[in-house]
């Protein structure tokens, strides 16, 4: 088969995209696993030789075993000086029983081109939640950045960035005036805490987290002391922790599950 290269691809929940515009790699389950994902869109672009090929679409569980198969169809590309964007939306019934990370494989006349990872997103399953929890801590050591959706007594919800202190699945966050503005979240008793992957730039979910102030002074300089290390471009440095002590609400989130 001449050389054709997968310049892009994602398999991504079709009723996020719409809201949003957002392409994530995620498929999401409804219920308890083993539940049938929802409707998902494919999206792939191809550069190669002129030509027909014959393309065929496999979804993969992290054993390997395949789950879903396109039937075969024929696309054409138009050659090297193009990148050729097929899309696909995808409605069958499609079986998930675990949210380990799955697999796009792409073929092309039979040969693989391509394997594309895919996140599942399971939010109303016990052991959907576990898994994410343990995901979401291991992706969380290594950003700086989690999001918050906040209720507020009067309107909708906000959703903000909050950089953080973690401990364990645990986030303490710093909010006020002259730190980050979290609107309302010191009287909230829980907000959705979204988590993204550092590494492949998408989100891995989001979970409901518990709210607590932190009123204790000791444990108020134990881990604003710990932000010190981890609050990127300090404008005052040390300093910072007395200013937290100042003007600041420390607030600790805990995962729900």
């Amino acid at each position: 088969m001449s050389r054709v290269r997968v310049l892009s691809a994602v398999a991504y929940d079709l009723g996020s995209y719409e809201e949003t515009g957002v392409a994530d790699p995620i498929l999401k389950v409804r219920g308890e696993l083993p539940a049938g994902a929802q409707p998902f869109g494919i999206s792939r672009v191809y550069r190669g030789s002129q030509g027909m090929y014959e393309e065929v679409l496999a979804l993969a569980d992290p054993d390997g075993v395949i789950l879903w198969e396109s039937p075969p169809r024929l696309i054409e590309l138009r050659g090297e000086m193009y990148e050729d964007l097929f899309r696909r939306v995808v409605r069958d019934r499609l079986e998930i029983s675990s949210t380990g990370e799955h697999t796009l494989v792409l073929y092309l006349n039979s040969s693989i081109v391509g394997r594309i990872p895919v996140f599942i997103e399971a939010p109303d399953s016990v052991q959907g939640a576990g898994v994410f929890l343990d995901a979401a801590e291991v992706a969380l050591k290594k950003g700086s950045l989690c999001w918050l959706t906040i209720p507020q007594e009067q309107g909708p919800a906000v959703t903000r960035p909050a950089w953080y202190v973690q401990q364990g699945t645990s986030l303490f966050v710093l909010k006020g005036e002259t730190e980050q503005e979290l609107p309302g979240l010191e009287r909230a008793r829980s907000v959705t805490l979204t988590v993204k992957s550092k590494d492949v730039k998408a989100t891995l979910g989001s979970v409901e987290a518990d709210v607590r102030v932190v009123t204790d002074a000791e444990e108020f300089e134990r881990i604003a002391g710990m932000g010190l290390g981890t609050r990127l471009n300090l404008p005052d440095g040390d300093a910072a922790l007395q200013r937290w002590k100042d003007r600041c609400t420390l607030v600790e989130l805990t995962p729900r599950g």
